[in-house]
């Protein structure tokens, strides 16, 4: 149950602080504000269309937020809960925050987080800790209230938990999705499995001009099968060659069916993919004129 509100403490999640040093509202603790988060994320397939759920609880004050991206992981969709929930407060809370997630919860809970950072974002000397754009702008609101976590068995019929989940779910569902930048640069720079753009079946379907091949690289994942840039020598044509980012065989899939544009001239009718590193190969003789 929420703490009880007195008449004279404002919705934290509402109204501004109008002190005039929010130092001030930290060294008088007594005179923070209680505030229950229940927050939770999703994302299927893992990594996948993803989204974060947050329930808000202050007095008779609720609060319910959520949001989506294209491509995520269930991990940052669960940080992302917790970063959204806590910057949703308008000024220093006392806060008991909800979590199923063991990987958010043990990670502050156990010091992991302040270590990381304090090694430059590695986990160890070898391994850097993943979700470090995450990681680090959850200290930036975290350092500015009071945080107690309590970790929640999730699926097991605690009201709020439940909630959060519906919202998270709904988000990754809904059509109003945005890239996660973070994850998207991330893989792209080794942490881990190389990704398909988000928006690579939705390019692929709409026309992607060959001779705007020096964008390409901004697009994270599709590569012109013609490539000739350097370190790009190798021309894929059919499926069975082997990936020249990875070796892995690829495979030949065609691209969904999709509503054209006012203007487009052609599209893609199938395309090579890697198993391996999840790399989309436009291929000439895919190309269809409208």
């Amino acid at each position: 149950m929420p703490p009880a509100e007195s008449p004279d403490d404002p919705d934290p999640m509402i109204t501004p602080d109008r002190s005039n040093s929010s130092s001030q509202a930290m060294d008088s603790k007594q005179a923070m504000g209680s505030v229950i988060i229940y927050t939770d994320g999703a994302a299927e397939p893992n990594p996948g269309p993803g989204g974060y759920g947050v329930v808000m609880l202050a007095g008779k004050h609720r609060k319910e937020l959520s949001g989506g991206f294209r491509r995520t992981t269930n991990n940052r969709m669960e940080l992302m809960g917790v970063i959204v929930g806590l910057e949703a407060l308008t000024k220093p809370c006392r806060v008991t925050l909800f979590s199923d997630s063991k990987y958010v919860v043990d990670s502050v809970e156990r010091g992991s987080v302040h270590r990381w950072k304090k090694n430059n974002w590695f986990r160890t000397k070898a391994d850097k800790a993943k979700n470090a754009d995450l990681w680090a702008r959850f200290l930036d609101v975290f350092e500015k209230h009071v945080v107690k976590f309590k970790w929640v068995k999730g699926h097991a019929g605690v009201p709020e938990n439940e909630r959060c989940d519906e919202l998270a779910v709904a988000a990754a569902q809904s059509g109003d999705l945005s890239p996660d930048v973070g994850y998207i640069s991330e893989t792209a720079n080794g942490a881990t499995q190389f990704p398909t753009n988000p928006d690579s079946e939705e390019l692929l379907s709409e026309g992607l001009d060959v001779a705007e091949s020096d964008l390409l690289p901004k697009s994270k994942g599709i590569i012109l099968a013609t490539d000739s840039s350097p370190g790009n020598q190798v021309s894929h044509k059919e499926a069975g060659e082997p990936c020249r980012k990875c070796g892995v065989a690829l495979v030949k899939k065609p691209t969904k069916p999709k509503a054209r544009k006012a203007g487009q001239t052609y599209f893609y009718e199938w395309y090579l993919s890697c198993p391996g590193c999840s790399t989309m190969y436009l291929v000439e003789d895919a190309k269809r004129s409208l």
